[in-house]
């Protein structure tokens, strides 16, 4: 909402959607631009939003990309990521990251109301991992997790190759990613601060290797 190309209210974010109709035919003109660069997918878009079911945008920049083979890392919360396993699995170097802040559907649903259900997630990432897709896990923003020791175990067993964790953001009043105000009314309404996230982090760091923030982010090799 803090982008400069954002010209709408910023109490209205989430409320409106701006579809880029040409984005396949671009991204087919000018795809050698990111012939084996590293290319995020996405930034500031989930590039897996649920008009994307009917539009198909994401599905067809990445067919039109298969030919230039960019090492390729997306982003997503969206259990939809797994109806593109085939055309990912024509990527040589990719890596699929789904967001699963919590282990609890009550945190989940205070947190993230139009997001999917976090067991959906999971079998998006089973199903991928089926394909012989790499995948990672991003706990960005961690949220309150209601059992630590059965979250890091449950994240082992689906063998991630990139586990991110991440605190809420602050960006200073700066224009960029931030955490608005109501999740840290939600924060302390939960007694969940800061101690609590570096407890956490530090149970997860026994049995996994976490990487910290942007650290996390680096495009497959």
């Amino acid at each position: 909402m803090f982008l400069p190309q954002n010209r709408r209210p910023r109490d209205q974010w989430g409320r409106w959607l701006v579809v880029k109709r040409n984005a396949i035919a671009l991204a087919e003109k000018h795809g050698c631009r990111v012939a084996d660069q590293p290319l995020y997918m996405s930034s500031v878009t989930d590039p897996y939003v649920p008009a994307e079911r009917t539009l198909g945008l994401t599905r067809g920049i990445l067919q039109a990309l298969v030919a230039y083979q960019p090492r390729l890392l997306v982003q997503t919360r969206s259990p939809l990521v797994a109806r593109d396993s085939d055309v990912l699995a024509c990527f040589a170097r990719v890596r699929v990251h789904m967001t699963i802040p919590t282990d609890c559907e009550r945190i989940r649903s205070l947190f993230e109301p139009k997001a999917p259900p976090l067991r959906a997630r999971w079998q998006a990432l089973q199903c991928l991992k089926q394909a012989g897709l790499p995948v990672g896990i991003c706990l960005a923003p961690l949220l309150p997790v209601a059992d630590v020791h059965r979250f890091a175990e449950t994240i082992a067993r689906l063998d991630p190759q990139v586990v991110v964790v991440q605190d809420f953001h602050d960006a200073g009043g700066k224009p960029g990613a931030d955490t608005g105000d109501r999740a840290r009314h939600l924060l302390r309404q939960l007694h969940w601060t800061r101690d609590d996230y570096q407890r956490t982090v530090e149970i997860l760091s026994r049995s996994l290797v976490l990487f910290q923030g942007e650290a996390g982010f680096f495009p497959p090799a």
